[in-house]
């Protein structure tokens, strides 16, 4: 075994060590948004309630119950006591998750999903554990929000000590702590001896920076990494036919798409963005590329999403169509347009057959690879990128999903194809605040109706989340969440 490995090497426990798409962004739940950085933190932070393991359902974390009032605005959380934090910054109280709370809708922070909690009017502390959320409004969604990543619940005292340096020296409650970062290659997590729910089983975590998927998979080859997540069939099959190697699948809360930014041109022309779609041979590219890991998307929710509406998407394939509609719309002698692409395999090959499909209506692409990080900090900024391609997970209630990628106050933060529709607004609003489950259903169906007849996104695939574990990894069960929870894995001693 390489040195510094898996078990046996390095700290009591051994090191499991993961390869990732991804270099750390941030460390911070409060600001991440980033798959990877979700992927770490999940074993850093906990919530008031989690996901149960494997699964969608909601249970207790670090509160142990919990109880909510007729009116469903006043919500009452009991701690559980003695949870400890990080590096001795001492019990978990109240004060610690109305800090925590408070600092997510702080404006100074500018969180993007402040948005998220803002029917939260206020959040106090009755004793040391025993904490009230006040809503303006009922939130059906609430302990969704409150199980995901953003709502983690962190060190007030550490995180005043810390400043500006908490996102990468960050101090949570969970199993693992973290230990170092080095850029580009590696960020470290070690057992946290003094969990609330015993020592974890490894001793060492290092997630392993390797955004090439030759270059990951060669690693895995060798036993140099232990873990990764299979995005290409061939290599499935290939570890399929390997004793040694265990694969872990789950369907995944995931839309992969890409997108059009809608207030400059030639997008901002609403049969341009039609002739795309008209343009673009979808069967044959999952067919060439994925070979049934994943699921075509016929709506622009994970199916298994909760008010998931299907047969949405008109996404017949008609390239003589899609020509006379770029004539009609003034671009007759083509156009030129940017296409952005993270430097991850999962959208590099589906981009490439898009730019030749493009070609065949004048469109001409030209793609420009970007490190994943670089690519999000550039959706995000205020000129934003004219075409790009990813990859959005969900949770089981839609009201994130929808209300941040297609509402006005989303952008640019998380509205990167710049939709902005007063209607779609008022839906949102009223979707995300009503109990009735007849509204609910019915006001996000006309939301993905609208969003799908405006073409500003093409959704490709629902993917399914497939990780490869050597052998010796035992106790790792996957999840619709691709969270990479870490609760019951340990190293098996070669």
């Amino acid at each position: 075994m390489p040195d510094g490995s898996g078990a046996g090497d390095g700290p009591d426990g051994g090191t499991l060590r993961v390869g990732q798409e991804y270099d750390l962004g941030t460390l911070d739940p409060q600001v991440l948004t980033s798959v990877g950085d979700k992927q770490m933190t999940t074993n850093i932070f906990e919530g008031l309630v989690k996901y149960e393991l494997g699964g969608v359902n909601v249970v207790p974390c670090l509160a142990t119950e919990w109880s909510t009032d007729d009116a469903g605005t006043t919500w009452t959380f009991q701690l559980r006591q003695g949870v400890q934090f990080h590096k001795d910054f001492g019990e978990l109280t109240s004060r610690d998750v109305v800090f925590s709370l408070e600092r997510l809708l702080d404006p100074a922070l500018a969180s993007p999903n402040a948005s998220l909690l803002s029917s939260l009017e206020s959040v106090r502390a009755e004793g040391d554990y025993t904490v009230v959320l006040e809503l303006t409004t009922p939130d059906p969604a609430l302990t969704d929000k409150l199980a995901s990543s953003y709502t983690g619940i962190v060190s007030e005292k550490a995180v005043t000590e810390k400043g500006a340096g908490f996102p990468r020296d960050p101090v949570g409650t969970g199993p693992y702590q973290f230990e170092r970062w080095t850029p580009g290659q590696e960020t470290v997590l070690t057992a946290f001896g003094g969990y609330w729910d015993g020592k974890p089983a490894l001793g060492q975590v290092s997630y392993k920076a390797i955004p090439d998927v030759t270059t990951r998979n060669n690693a895995f080859a060798a036993d140099e990494i232990d873990m990764i997540q299979v995005t290409d069939p061939d290599i499935l099959a290939r570890y399929e036919g390997n004793p040694d190697i265990e694969i872990s699948s789950v369907p995944g809360l995931i839309t992969r798409f890409f997108g059009m930014k809608t207030d400059v041109a030639p997008f901002d022309d609403p049969r341009v963005r039609k002739a795309v779609t008209l343009a673009i041979d979808r069967d044959a590219m999952l067919d060439g590329l994925f070979k049934g890991i994943s699921t075509p998307a016929t709506g622009i929710l994970s199916p298994a999403t909760n008010y998931a509406s299907e047969n949405l998407l008109d996404y017949r394939y008609d390239p003589a169509e899609a020509t006379r509609l770029m004539g009609e719309a003034g671009y007759a002698g083509g156009v030129d347009v940017t296409f952005t692409v993270p430097n991850i395999d999962r959208f590099t090959r589906p981009a490439t057959v898009i730019q030749q499909d493009l070609a065949k209506i004048g469109v001409r692409v030209e793609i420009r690879v970007m490190e994943a990080q670089s690519m999000l900090a550039a959706l995000k900024s205020p000129e934003g990128l004219q075409m790009f391609i990813l990859s959005r997970g969900q949770e089981p209630a839609p009201d994130r999903v929808l209300a941040t990628w297609f509402s006005t106050d989303g952008i640019p933060e998380n509205n990167w194809a710049r939709i902005s529709d007063p209607e779609v607004d008022q839906w949102l609003a009223e979707a995300t605040a009503t109990l009735d489950e007849a509204t609910r259903a019915d006001l996000f169906g006309k939301v993905q109706q609208r969003i799908a007849e405006g073409n500003a996104y093409y959704y490709i695939d629902h993917e399914d989340f497939l990780f490869a574990t050597h052998s010796r990894v035992k106790g790792f069960v996957g999840d619709p969440l691709r969270s990479i929870r870490l609760d019951n894995v340990s190293l098996a001693v070669d």
